[in-house]
């Protein structure tokens, strides 16, 4: 939800009302249908000495988040309809230290129409509200067509993903239940043996609500294939004004699966960017428990390799799409690993390591997650990066003289999520 275009706070509060009467419509007509998610969150976070973050007077701080998301998917026949509405509250020295950094970085829309506003946004609070899902669709045996903000996720990535174009999950999200919506039209042929082929136009104006710009846009076709025994992808997209073509294949080795990624991209000024990515997963038993073992490497097409660098001096494809949220990481060489033990039928543990293979740098990752009911989930977790000034998640200095870092924050953090 792109907030670049600030309505009148007399225009926010109609837009909001509006929202929340159809919200409430949807409620009073959906009967059993309607469902939700009820999130709170509190976040510590401790932030280097030497960090852009502790320069705007926040070493360490505290985050409180909230968020409500009310879902109606009703079927008739073959039309379905599904509507997400969300809202979100949060406090804390995040809230203006993000409006800080995000303007280091600028925030181009990535999707075309603004469907919420932010109805709170001073000091440390800020509040917004809006729909997530708002699509309608048609599907037959062999046929799926659906128009509007919906979710779509390519690839095969766990923990880094260069085939997925439209809103990828950063490697160190917390929240992964639902990703982002996106304005667009989707269709699906299902081709029989296994084959299925999509296809997709993502409208995106220059300005949000504004009309759509070829340049902006994005059209992508992509195919799933057996092929000699294995499975594949294959990638056609047009994106941003740059071709991108992209290749999976994956398949079996004993009991673990593999999967390879090729997804080279051709910029419009004539640069080619070539991104790859392999992984392999099991599952396995550890000290008589449950487990899944990955580890996965990944080679970013547009991250800088060698010397010492800094924000000032990144490429500009990497910027564009470090705005964009279509990438997270600034160098070339990245190897994760990471486990899912199942503790006991309520109890997983989930750690996991990011290493930066270019300058030594890691980032650690710990999520636990209790069932404490059927609908209620508690999760607690912790993330550290580890490495000196001037390496990936050391911190990256703001310019070549600059003592002051864009350093990601260790943190701890606890969800409680109830579903409904």
């Amino acid at each position: 939800m792109s907030t670049a275009v600030h309505p009148a706070p007399e225009a926010r509060r109609r837009r909001a009302a509006l929202a929340l009467t159809v919200a409430l419509a949807a409620v009073a007509h959906a009967d059993d249908a309607l469902h939700g998610r009820f999130l709170v969150q509190d976040d510590e976070e401790f932030a280097r000495a030497d960090s852009l973050d502790a320069a705007l007077g926040a070493r360490d701080w505290n985050d409180q988040l909230a968020n409500l998301r009310l879902t109606w998917e009703p079927q008739w026949s073959r039309w379905s309809l599904s509507v997400h509405y969300l809202v979100t509250f949060e406090h804390g020295d995040e809230v203006p230290i993000a409006r800080e950094e995000q303007a280091l970085l600028g925030a181009p829309p990535v999707t075309w129409l603004t469907l919420g506003s932010r109805f709170i946004d001073r000091g440390e609070t800020q509040a917004t509200q809006g729909f997530d899902r708002l699509a309608l669709g048609y599907t037959t045996p062999d046929f799926v067509l659906r128009l509007g903000r919906q979710a779509l996720t390519w690839g095969s990535g766990l923990v880094f993903r260069p085939m997925d174009l439209f809103d990828p999950f950063s490697p160190s999200a917390t929240d992964t239940e639902y990703k982002p919506g996106t304005d667009m039209l989707y269709a699906q042929w299902l081709l029989g043996a296994g084959s299925d082929l999509q296809a997709v136009v993502v409208p995106r104006g220059e300005q949000p609500n504004g009309t759509p710009a070829a340049e902006q846009s994005s059209y992508a076709l992509h195919l799933r294939t057996p092929l000699l025994g294995l499975n594949t992808t294959w990638l056609l997209a047009r994106d941003y004004g740059d071709w991108v073509a992209g290749l999976g294949v994956n398949g079996a080795l004993g009991g673990s699966t593999w999967n390879v990624e090729l997804v080279p991209t051709f910029e419009a000024r004539g640069a080619t960017r070539v991104s790859a990515l392999a992984n392999l997963s099991d599952a396995v038993t550890l000290w008589h428990r449950n487990a899944t073992v990955f580890a996965e490497y990944f080679r970013n097409g547009f991250g800088v390799a060698g010397e010492p660098y800094n924000l000032a001096s990144l490429p500009a494809d990497l910027t564009a799409r470090l705005a964009r949220g279509q990438l997270f990481d600034t160098r070339r060489d990245y190897l994760a690993a990471g486990v899912t033990l199942e503790v006991n039928p309520l109890f997983t543990v989930n750690p996991a390591l990011i290493a930066g293979l270019d300058d030594g740098s890691f980032y650690v990752l710990l999520a636990s997650t209790y069932s404490l009911s059927d609908n209620l989930n508690l999760i607690a977790g912790a993330q550290l990066p580890i490495g000196g000034a001037r390496t990936e998640f050391g911190g990256l200095p703001l310019s070549p003289g600059s003592p002051t870092l864009l350093a990601p924050p260790g943190s701890i953090y606890l969800q409680l999520r109830r579903y409904f």
